[in-house]
């Protein structure tokens, strides 16, 4: 883990003994989630991608450099808990409560009002400390009320005028999600074992 305040932010991975320099601005990493959010592309399409966030990549794609990759994206560094990647992996899986392309204009006008940052003129932000600021925001902002409202369980809200209000608001604001194919067939497989 970095201590964001005093060290550099990292602009290299490590995988399969070698170092490699990525890229490091937020919008490379924007660019980054909606190639993972692709699903036009096969998962095997999507790793050799992930190759064009490496400087001087290698020949092909293995297992390791996608994971390093993916926890440069994570930002996972700056994660208080070790432990929380694996956690999450073990949680079922969920709609998305946040997605950086629909939420664009959000970003854009809480960047602007919290941080007095325009996103859309800024020569260079590093993704990192582009993902402390967008955690940082406050709950009042936009782009975190959405996340509230998405992430709700209404089950339990027991007024039911605001049960009814928290879901009207759900549905309007509600993100595109399909599952992956497999993620479903593993679902429905461990679901007979049950």
């Amino acid at each position: 883990m970095i201590h964001l305040l005093l060290d550099d932010l990292p602009e290299r991975i490590e995988a399969d003994g070698r170092v490699y320099s990525v890229l490091t601005d937020f919008r490379d990493w924007i660019r980054f989630a909606d190639m993972l959010a692709d699903r036009s592309l096969l998962p095997e399409e999507r790793a050799a991608a992930a190759l064009m966030w490496v400087e001087d990549p290698p020949e092909h794609v293995t297992a390791s450099l996608v994971t390093a990759l993916l926890g440069f994206y994570r930002a996972d560094g700056l994660r208080q808990d070790p432990e929380e990647t694996e956690e999450d992996d073990e949680q079922p899986e969920r709609p998305p409560v946040f997605d950086w392309r629909v939420d664009a204009a959000y970003i854009v006008g809480d960047f602007r009002r919290y941080y007095g940052i325009d996103l859309l003129a800024v020569d260079f932000l590093h993704w990192w400390e582009f993902r402390a600021l967008f955690t940082a925001l406050p709950e009042d902002s936009q782009c975190m009320k959405r996340i509230g409202y998405r992430s709700c369980d209404l089950s339990k809200i027991r007024n039911k005028a605001e049960r009814q209000r928290i879901a009207a608001i759900q549905r309007q604001i509600r993100l595109p999600w399909e599952r992956e194919e497999e993620a479903f067939g593993d679902a429905l497989w461990d679901s007979m074992m049950v």
